[in-house]
């Protein structure tokens, strides 16, 4: 069959679109890809926190302070450059802007371990590992852009529930994975040292399966053509679309200010990035650091055992909040959910082996699901449509700015307490926020 009546072809009404899209051989190279690539992604990172590890347990550097650094490396390329990603992916060739991204993560990949061993010092890593997250933005931008190319108009949904399933499966591999392959001792015996270094090669190898991939399926790909009206260069469109981000922010201040549910969503956005920075700050340094030094003992690996457990519960609570959450007002389910998150974080700060930890997880997955799906449903029930999308692209710009804040201040006060006294403090803060959310909304038709 020609390659233009696959494209063309309308799978019947009554039938799932997965069975179409897996049958073209280009989409299923693309995906296979991009699975590595994530899988990827998430590896970087998992070997980026076994390095800070390594360095804190042979220098004493404060490991929590270390990470709050890398927060804001991740966080960074969205606040800078999320708003302008989209419009210069859209000027570009989107699969040279793919080809390119994964070949310089690539390279840039393989020399963060160089480096770090080399000099013994992080502010050169964090400057590789911004500039790695900053393609990787630009990459999964024009990756999802480039999808309806691939299979054609009528396949995207498709094509997004089958790149959905996958996405999930490698970032969930990538974590879990990536915490083994990072604090794996059997690298040693390969000559690998230290054995943190084996993750960052590996990560390089999926980026350079996937622009092999992409080169192999580049004629494939047809060419977007689209370039804005103006023909702007690209500093002023930077500034341009920096200065349209601060007006949809004044914008989402006055809908703020006339809608309760939605500044009741921002005030759970707000507790939310304290507790997830408080964990990703104080809590993964616990996870790694050895029971003689106050922490868990289970390594970086532990951090993927995390987030399997946590993910676990979060699936779950998923299925059961969408059959069930209807009955329930909506932001009593975010309160008592936040209120749950906020007894676990402090439950985990007092926890010194992984037997309490393990449930304490799951109870937080199971948490944490119905926040995001509460918040969004309250945001798509009071925000008018001619608002909406700014309001949720704002939203996005604004959580990843409030963490990479939350992640900095709190990565300072390590200098004054201890990350368990921190973790447990932020969790007491939580629970005493709901209750005081509870009496403040009890009048209230929020939803």
């Amino acid at each position: 069959m020609a390659e233009a009546d696959r494209v063309v072809e309308q799978p019947p009404a009554n039938k799932s679109q997965l069975l179409p899209v897996l049958r073209i051989p280009e989409f299923v190279v693309f995906s296979v890809s991009q699975a590595f690539s994530l899988f990827g992604d998430k590896l970087d990172y998992m070997a980026l926190l076994a390095m800070i590890a390594y360095f804190s347990a042979r220098f004493g550097w404060d490991s929590a302070r270390a990470i709050s650094y890398l927060s804001v490396v991740v966080a960074l390329p969205t606040v800078l450059f999320g708003p302008l990603a989209g419009v210069l992916v859209d000027r570009w060739d989107r699969r040279k802007v793919m080809v390119v991204c994964d070949s310089f993560r690539t390279v840039l990949v393989l020399a963060i371990p160089l480096i770090a061993i080399t000099t013994n010092q992080l502010p050169l890593v964090y400057v590789i590992a911004f500039v790695v997250f900053l393609f990787g933005l630009f990459f999964n931008t024009a990756r999802l852009a480039i999808i309806p190319n691939l299979v054609g108009q009528e396949k995207v949904l498709g094509a997004n529930s089958f790149m959905n399933i996958v996405g999930r499966l490698a970032t969930f591999a990538g974590m879990v994975l990536g915490g083994l392959i990072v604090d794996w001792s059997g690298w040693q015996r390969l000559g690998i040292r230290p054995v943190w270094t084996a993750g960052f090669y590996l990560d390089s190898l999926t980026y350079f399966v996937s622009v092999v991939s992409l080169l192999f399926i580049f004629r494939r790909l047809a060419v977007n053509r689209n370039t804005t009206p103006d023909g702007k260069p690209e500093v002023k469109l930077f500034i341009r679309e920096q200065t349209r981000m601060v007006e949809s922010v004044r914008e989402l201040l006055r809908v703020v200010v006339h809608e309760p549910a939605v500044l009741f969503v921002y005030c759970s956005i707000l507790l939310m990035v304290i507790l997830g920075a408080a964990v990703v700050v104080l809590y993964v340094p616990i996870i790694q650091s050895a029971r003689e030094l106050g922490g868990v003992g289970l390594g970086t690996k532990g951090v993927g055992y995390v987030a399997a457990i946590g993910s676990i519960g979060l699936l779950l609570s998923s299925l059961l909040y969408g059959a069930l959450g209807h009955r329930i007002k909506k932001h009593k389910v975010l309160l008592v959910c936040f209120l749950v998150m906020g007894l676990v974080v402090a439950g985990l700060a007092v926890s010194k082996t992984f037997a309490p930890v393990a449930p304490l997880i799951f109870i937080a997955g199971l948490a944490l699901s119905p926040v995001y799906i509460g918040m969004d449903t309250l945001l798509h029930e009071a925000v008018a449509e001619e608002v909406r999308g700014r309001i949720f692209s704002t939203r996005e710009w604004l959580l990843h700015l409030l963490f990479a804040l939350a992640a900095l201040l709190i990565g300072q006060l390590t200098n004054f307490f201890s990350p368990r006294r921190l973790l447990f403090g932020f969790g007491l803060f939580v629970v005493l926020a709901c209750i005081v959310g509870f009496f403040l909304t009890r009048k209230k038709n929020i939803g």
